[in-house]
């Protein structure tokens, strides 16, 4: 992908921060990772689960539900 520039209003920045800050890495860092999906696009039978939203799970992974 090419070097850019992208603005970020203050009260998105913060949301990112936040999402960023669950995931481990950068604020840039996941800009980028979001900028990258929506560039290529996902293909739900590919992603990856880094790629999921916390708390959701691949076909190929399962949940522990305390032995439910």
């Amino acid at each position: 992908m090419n070097e850019g520039t992208v603005s970020v209003p203050d009260e998105q920045y913060e949301r990112l921060a936040a999402l960023a800050a669950a995931r481990g890495v950068t604020p840039e860092a996941q800009l980028a990772r979001l900028i990258d999906d929506a560039y290529e696009g996902l293909d739900a039978d590919d992603a990856h689960a880094e790629s999921l939203p916390l708390g959701v799970y691949g076909d190929d992974e399962t949940a522990d539900d305390g032995g439910a």
